[in-house]
Formats: structure tokens, C-alpha cells, sequence
């Protein structure tokens, strides 16, 4: 999942500027408090992951902290975490130059503001794995492609060709939707609405708002998505108790 469609930019001055702000206010904080507490956010696959964790040093332009097992191996992954801190009025998106999951510690450099627009969301999306097959209706024509992210309310959509002014239209959505403990798969057609296209490594996003009433269509999805959820926790659990007994550390 990319992240950079997690949150939207919140300079307040310059960039240089407001991260020299950043470490001012931290060390200054840091002079007073030995170990500042703050909130780290990622999004594991969609997944908001969220711990506190410390800061425990502000050195040659990068954040020392101690943090969680889970939250180290998701941004060891992710290469980015989301720092709130009551010092702030913007949460702070940083990248990790140093992780380390046996150790609990991470190195965070190139801050700015930001607002988590995952945030505004109003049904948690999770990244599928594998993605599911789809195809959607439009002005040009029948779309196949890749189910790569879902909610109860949207979904993403990747597909190699690109066509022009699909924006907005209202569109059929089909789904072939997997319950594996019924071994079996579910084709649904959904009402939905073309409410966003951007690009991503040479494939073209189209991102969904889905309008439906069905109430066999909400509980198949619902039930998948609860799947999906267990399976990232699990594998999260899995990496982390790894992570734990290995004395690899990941660098950025």
C-alpha cells in the first residue's frame, strides 16, 4: 500500500523550516523530560497499528525511540511512521533511517506536517492478498482488472489501460469474493462511483465508492474483511516474535 495516499501535506512555513521547529520543541521538551512519550500510527496493509513509544534522543537531524515489537516490524515494512504528539498542532510524518525489532528501537528523520486523511475514513480499507478479480462497466467499455484493497464502503481497483473521462460516472462493480471456510466464491455486482483515479508503478487506480442495500453482499464482505484483519494481526504477530530472537536491522 502506498502511503503517500494516507495523508496530505501541512507545511507551515518551509519544509527545512518546520523540521528545524520540530527538533527545537522536542529538544527543548527533552531538556525537561528525559523519555517523551508520543502516539505512532501506521497503517499495516491498511491496518492502523498504534502504539506509544518514546523519544529518547534528537541528534544530527534524526529522533531516537524506543517502541513497541509490532509497531517496529510495521515500519520496518512500511519505511514511514505518523508521530502525534501534544507539542503539535499537525501529526508528523516521518521516515525511518534505523530500525530495529530486537532492540525496540528506531531512528526517524525528514519530518514534516501532515493530516491523516486515513483518518476521515469512514470504514476501515485493508489491502488484499492475493487481489481478487474485477471488472467494472463504463462509458469505455467493459475494465478488467485486480481487486487490490476494500472496505465496507469503497474499494481500489488496479487495471494496466487508462481511460479518459470515467471520473464521477455511476457504475456495475463485480467482485468474485472468496470465503474460504465455505469453500466457495461469491460473484456480486455492486452499485458504485468512480470517485477517484490516480496512478501507481505504471497501473492506474480507480477508486470506488460502493452504494449498496444488500444485505447478503454487506454480510459476505464483512465477513471477509474480518478474515483479512485476523490474517494481517497474525502475520504482524508472527514477524514481530521473529524479529525478537533475530539481530538483523533494517536500514533505510
Amino acid at each position: 500500500m502506498d502511503y503517500t495516499n494516507l495523508y496530505s501535506t501541512r507545511i507551515q512555513k518551509t519544509f527545512d523550516e518546520d523540521q528545524a521547529d520540530i527538533f527545537y520543541a522536542l529538544r527543548a521538551e527533552l531538556a525537561k523530560n528525559p523519555k517523551i512519550e508520543v502516539q505512532l500510527i501506521n497503517y499495516h496493509k491498511g491496518l492502523p497499528v498504534s502504539y506509544n513509544a518514546n523519544i529518547v534522543g534528537v541528534d544530527k537531524g534524526a529522533l531516537e525511540l524506543d517502541v513497541t515489537p509490532h509497531q517496529a516490524v510495521t515500519i520496518s515494512t512500511e519505511r514511514y511512521t505518523f508521530l502525534r504528539s501534544k507539542l503539535f498542532k499537525f501529526p508528523i510524518l516521518a521516515r525511518a533511517q534505523y530500525v530495529s525489532v530486537k532492540h525496540k528501537a528506531i531512528s526517524l528523520r525528514k519530518l514534516c506536517f501532515v493530516e491523516i486523511m486515513a483518518e476521515r475514513r469512514k470504514h476501515l480499507r485493508l489491502e488484499l492478498d492475493p487481489p481478487i478479480n474485477a471488472m467494472f462497466n463504463s462509458s469505455a467499455g467493459i475494465v478488467k482488472g485486480k481487486l487490490i484493497e476494500l472496505s465496507m464502503g469503497g474499494a481500489v481497483i488496479s487495471v494496466s489501460q487508462s481511460l479518459e473521462e470515467v471520473l464521477g460516472e455511476d457504475v456495475s462493480l463485480s467482485l468474485m469474493v472468496p470465503d474460504a471456510e465455505q469453500n466457495t466464491v461469491y460473484n456480486m455486482k455492486l452499485p458504485s462511483k468512480i470517485v477517484k483515479v490516480s496512478e501507481e508503478k505504471e497501473q492506474k487506480r480507480y477508486i470506488f465508492s460502493i452504494n449498496t442495500d444488500d444485505k447478503i453482499s454487506d454480510r459476505v464482505i464483512a465477513k471477509y474483511l474480518f478474515n483479512r484483519q485476523v490474517e494481517i494481526i497474525r502475520e504482524l504477530k508472527e514477524a514481530s516474535d521473529v524479529g525478537e530472537k533475530s539481530s538483523v536491522v533494517a536500514l533505510n
